[in-house]
């Protein structure tokens, strides 16, 4: 059973910012969560595990294995918590 998600504008886009620049402003956001709290190399671990958290079950979020990037998997996760923009 999945627990709904209240939807939570994310006005942080990876663009121009650091890992944890961007990581410190998520848990910012969904610190109610037990986010990861990981260097920029170990990324997609910590994507791979806010995947799978229960605040985010009503969205897509996808693995980072497909991503080449952290920016490219978190302007993907910005985007569809967020919606598409108009």
């Amino acid at each position: 059973m999945s627990v709904p998600s209240t939807q939570v504008f994310f006005p942080v886009l990876p663009n121009f910012m650091s890992w944890s620049e961007w990581s410190g402003n998520f848990a910012i956001y969904y610190g109610r969560e037990p986010l990861p709290d990981v260097p920029e190399n170990r990324w997609q671990e910590a994507a791979s595990e806010i995947a799978l958290l229960p605040t985010f079950a009503a969205y897509p979020i996808p693995g980072p294995e497909t991503y080449p990037t952290w920016q490219d998997w978190a302007m993907e996760v910005t985007t569809i918590i967020n919606g598409p923009s108009r």
